[in-house]
């Protein structure tokens, strides 16, 4: 019967018989008629036929000449922007669409973009959904489809429309706490600036490792002591900086905006966009180990670090996909320290405020930071610490046990700082707006009227 019905109909629409119980009386009718003529039954069975038939032909005309679209406004977005799209069904039959009930089939939180709609024969109807994005992430819109009816309720005709488009929305940028950054050596694409005359300072000479430039043998020290030497150049606030996110869900608590995971990834997409854009624009690279959201494993994600907005964008990209995983930071630091290079700088985010003694679970990674810094890199650390308001969090216990962190970081000579989840940080780029909202009114009318509003 479905396959009838849909004969020589496009692949995106169906028609089902919603009500066929009267169809059963057609046989009723007929043997009545047969058997006892009578004109109430071929006014019956005539009639009976007729609304089915009426109502079928309704449907089929109007499944081919329905299109329904959807224009994204806005282009790039950041976690507390608002969202918003243009919807236009277009009715190209000579039959009116009494009502049809747009469903929206997007997964963006909080995005409810059908309603029931009507629209005239040969014309078009258009309307405008909006959300606020609340949580950064890639998020699909669409697909969608078309829903409706004959007028007398006996056919359903369901039109889909597959074609769907993918969001991303980048984490916020916000104003930094004052942090005192690791000064690194120079290497890789940030270079030192030279003098123009004269040779560059050495403050020390130190054994030849592998990685090394000939340029920086002292060879009057290599032929004393029988082996090469390098000469170690002044340390610069200068070189490649790495952005070490720590991701691993055994330290991270919370949920939501709130959480320490979501600040940690906050903080590392504004420490990105500081360096990059900042007035030094040094070389920023992204470590971690996170889970992707195609795949669910988790996967390292390392950047290398390069200078400019597009090295900005891509590291935005990945944080806002990059998801907690099941790798503890002593083990990415450990594994990836050869990926880090030498003579750069670490900044480490990481929820893990109570590290005990060096050496200790989970206070190991300060190990393989001291181990990076006998290799020339030179390391700071941003401590996410658990919101106020969380249960169990212990206001007082939790001062202590900062305090006794960075006590110990100070002792080994890496400098931290803290910062509170969920605490009120300010957006980077703030500013107002005007926007034009239409609403409409119980009686058919719409209204329209200009807002102004902060953004950022």
């Amino acid at each position: 019967m479905r396959r009838l019905l849909n004969r020589g109909l496009p692949e995106q629409s169906r028609i089902d018989l919603r009500i066929g119980w009267p169809l059963l009386l057609l046989p009723i009718v007929l043997l009545n008629q047969i058997f006892a003529p009578h004109p109430v039954w071929v006014v019956l069975s005539v009639t009976l036929a007729g609304l089915y038939a009426l109502g079928y032909l309704w449907v089929r005309s109007l499944a081919p000449a329905l299109e329904a679209t959807r224009t994204r406004v806005s282009t790039i977005l950041v976690a507390g922007d608002l969202l918003q799209e243009e919807f236009e069904l277009r009715n190209l039959s000579r039959l009116p669409v009494l009502w049809a009930e747009f469903v929206d089939q997007s997964d963006l939180p909080g995005y409810e973009a059908g309603r029931v709609i009507a629209c005239g024969a040969l014309s078009s109807y258009r309307w405008r959904a909006e959300v606020e994005c609340k949580q950064r992430g890639v998020f699909r819109l669409g697909p969608h489809m078309l829903h409706l009816q004959d007028p007398l309720g006996l056919f359903d005709l369901q039109v889909d429309f597959p074609h769907h488009d993918v969001v991303l929305i980048y984490p916020r940028v916000v104003e930094l706490p004052r942090l005192a950054l690791p000064h690194g050596n120079t290497q890789g694409s940030d270079r030192r600036r030279r003098p123009l005359r004269g040779v560059q300072p050495a403050a020390t000479v130190t054994e030849y490792r592998p990685g090394d430039s000939l340029r920086h043998v002292h060879w009057r020290t290599s032929a004393h002591r029988g082996r090469l030497m390098v000469k170690e150049l002044e340390t610069e606030p200068s070189g490649d900086v790495w952005v070490v996110l720590d991701l691993y869900g055994g330290a991270h608590s919370g949920s939501g905006p709130s959480s320490t995971l979501e600040t940690s990834i906050i903080l590392a997409a504004s420490l990105a966009a500081e360096l990059l854009s900042g007035r030094e624009q040094r070389a920023v690279g992204l470590l971690a180990a996170g889970r992707a959201p195609a795949s669910g494993q988790t996967q390292p994600w390392l950047i290398p670090p390069l200078p400019g907005q597009a090295q900005l964008w891509q590291m935005m990209a990945a944080l806002a996909r990059i998801d907690a995983g099941d790798v503890s930071l002593a083990d990415l630091l450990s594994s990836n320290g050869p990926a880090l290079g030498r003579r750069g700088s670490l900044i480490v985010v990481t929820p893990q405020v109570d590290i005990g003694q060096v050496g200790d679970w989970p206070g190991d990674w300060p190990a393989q930071l001291l181990h990076l810094k006998g290799v020339g890199l030179e390391s700071s650390a941003v401590l996410v610490s658990p919101a106020s308001n969380e249960p169990g969090a212990g206001e007082d216990a939790l001062r202590a046990r900062l305090g006794i962190t960075q006590a110990l970081l100070a002792r080994v000579e890496i400098p931290s700082a803290v910062v509170e989840a969920g605490s009120p940080l300010r957006s980077v780029l703030r500013f107002r707006r005007k926007r034009t909202v239409i609403r409409s009114t119980p009686t058919g009318g719409v209204v329209t009227y200009e807002v102004e509003e902060e953004v950022g």
